[in-house]
């Protein structure tokens, strides 16, 4: 089956509306940060839909950084996703989309961890034929403490939610590419719900001290092509910036 052509709004925004009920129900009985909201995407999914190669990138969970800038001492929704409207599951809708037309949204991060990948593929989250969006496949929600500093119980519960989250979103979202940098093992999560094409992960050398691993996945009866690698204090952050561009090079059609 090949990727639609259009948005599924009504998708989405069902989606949207499940996730903030069960946000509402839960965010008292885990570390979520004070103030926030679930962040399901971050980018223009409707620019993203009209792209000539759909491509998705991956870390584990917002950061809580999302919530509170620098000179501030409070969390707060209020600084990055300004859109969003208390109580109005719709308005998330139109918060993650305008987030990178934001001066204040977490650029610096973005750009030094898919940039230059997403450069080699004629790809952007701000610009120009190719419009990519960000999502979390351990959790949509921020933490305080952060992720790895989490309980193994607390850390195992949002992530048996967030996989499934993740899971429903990609299939609504179609990808043509998906790139994703994690710890050590988290490839393995995208071995538990999507069926793999090769029998195993292609390795290639980016000079680095982790390969980028390449495998095909089947994801809605779409052919989806999986970069993963080992992250370091940030996406993709032990391959250089010349490497990185050749990473579209290595897609397997």
């Amino acid at each position: 089956m090949k990727s639609t052509n259009s948005i599924d709004r009504r998708k989405l925004l069902n989606i949207i509306r499940r996730e903030y009920l069960h946000f509402q129900k839960i965010r008292n009985k885990y570390p979520i940060v004070n103030n926030s909201i679930p962040i399901l995407w971050f980018g223009d999914i409707e620019r993203y839909y009209s792209s000539k190669k759909r491509i998705v990138t991956v870390s584990l969970n917002p950061s809580s950084n999302e919530f509170k800038l620098p000179a501030e001492t409070k969390f707060s929704y209020k600084y990055r996703f300004p859109d969003f409207k208390p109580g109005d599951s719709k308005s998330l809708y139109i918060a993650y989309n305008n987030y990178y037309e934001k001066p204040s949204c977490y650029k610096r991060w973005f750009d030094a961890g898919y940039g230059m990948v997403l450069k080699g593929f004629s790809a952007s989250y701000y610009d120009g034929e190719n419009i990519a969006v960000h999502t979390d496949i351990g959790s949509q929600y921020a933490t305080n403490p952060n992720w790895s500093k989490l309980s193994d119980d607390a850390r195992i519960n949002l992530e048996n939610i967030g996989l499934e989250t993740w899971h429903k979103l990609m299939k609504i979202l179609e990808p043509d590419v998906i790139l994703f940098s994690a710890s050590r093992g988290y490839q393995e999560k995208i071995e538990r719900i999507f069926k793999p094409i090769e029998p195993k992960w292609v390795e290639k050398d980016v000079k680095s001290d982790t390969p980028l691993l390449i495998r095909r996945f089947n994801v809605n009866d779409k052919i989806v092509c999986v970069f993963f690698q080992v992250q370091g204090r940030k996406p993709f952050l032990r391959t250089s910036k010349e490497e990185k561009l050749k990473f579209a090079n290595y897609l397997i059609n």
